[in-house]
C-alpha cells in the first residue's frame, strides 16, 4: 500500500473559506470518483495555539492510499484526473508551491485498546467521517533521527487514538525525496487533542520538537473514501 500525501498552499486572491470549500465541492467530489483510488481524505488546516505561525503555510493536506507505486504515479495519467480534476486545481492552489510525498506507512497504533472513557476503545477512524489530526513532514535538513523508539509511549502519554509513520518510497522518490519522513496522530475531536497535550505537555513537546525543520499542522481530517 502506498500512502499518497499532497501539500496545497492557497492561490493569491481566493479566501481561507472559498479555498476549503471549493475543495469540498466540487473538487472532492470529482477526486473522490478517481478510478485506482483506495482512500480519498482531506485534511484541512485547522489553527492551534499549540504550534508554531508557519503552522499555516499550507491550507491543507490530500490524503490518498494506492495498491502500489505504479498505481500512485498513473494518477497522473488517469482521464478522470486529467480531464477534471486537474484542470480545476489552479482556481484554488498555488501550483508552483505544492508539495507531493508518496510513502510506505508503519502503523504504531492501531487504536486505542481502552481509554477513560467507554466510547475510546470503539473509536475507528476508518470508520468516522472526520477526525482530528496532527500532520508532520521532515524536511531534507530535518533530524535524521526523527523516528525514534520512544515515539510510541510519547503519542499514547498525549493520548493519541491512532499513531503512523510514514517514509518514502524508494520505487517513486529514489534517492531525492521531497522530506525524509512524515508523522501522523489522531485524534476524535479537539478537545481531545489539546486534553491529551494538557495531560502530557513534555511529551507532546519531545514528539514534535525531535524533527528539527518540519512543516507541522493540525487539520480536521474529512474522509470521502475510505
Amino acid at each position: 500500500m502506498i500512502r499518497f500525501f499532497s501539500l496545497l498552499p492557497r492561490r493569491d486572491g481566493v479566501t481561507s473559506q472559498r479555498f476549503h470549500d471549493h475543495w469540498r465541492h466540487p473538487h472532492g467530489t470529482m477526486g473522490r470518483v478517481i478510478p485506482g483510488l483506495n482512500s480519498y481524505v482531506q485534511a484541512h488546516q485547522v489553527h492551534t495555539d499549540l504550534l508554531a505561525p508557519e503552522q499555516s503555510e499550507y491550507e491543507g493536506v490530500a490524503i490518498s492510499d494506492f495498491d502500489s507505486p505504479a498505481a500512485a504515479t498513473g494518477l497522473l495519467t488517469e482521464p478522470q484526473y486529467v480531464d477534471h480534476v486537474a484542470p480545476d486545481e489552479p482556481s484554488f492552489q498555488d501550483l508552483s508551491r505544492v508539495r507531493f510525498l508518496s510513502t510506505d506507512e508503519e502503523v504504531l497504533q492501531p487504536r486505542l485498546a481502552a481509554g477513560p472513557h467507554e466510547a475510546d476503545a470503539q473509536w475507528n477512524v476508518l470508520e468516522r467521517p472526520t477526525s482530528i489530526q496532527l500532520l508532520q513532514f521532515v524536511h531534507r535538513d530535518g533530524d535524521a533521527a526523527w523516528a525514534t523508539d520512544d515515539d510510541d509511549g510519547l503519542a499514547r502519554a498525549i493520548g493519541t487514538f491512532r499513531h503512523a509513520r510514514n517514509r518514502p518510497n524508494a520505487t517513486v522518490h529514489g534517492d531525492d525525496p521531497p522530506f525524509i519522513g512524515a508523522r501522523q496522530l489522531w485524534w476524535p475531536t479537539v478537545s481531545a487533542f489539546e486534553d491529551g497535550v494538557a495531560a502530557a505537555p513534555e511529551a507532546f513537546r519531545r514528539l514534535v520538537g525531535q524533527d528539527g525543520h518540519a512543516i507541522t499542522m493540525l487539520t480536521q481530517s474529512e474522509r470521502f473514501l475510505r
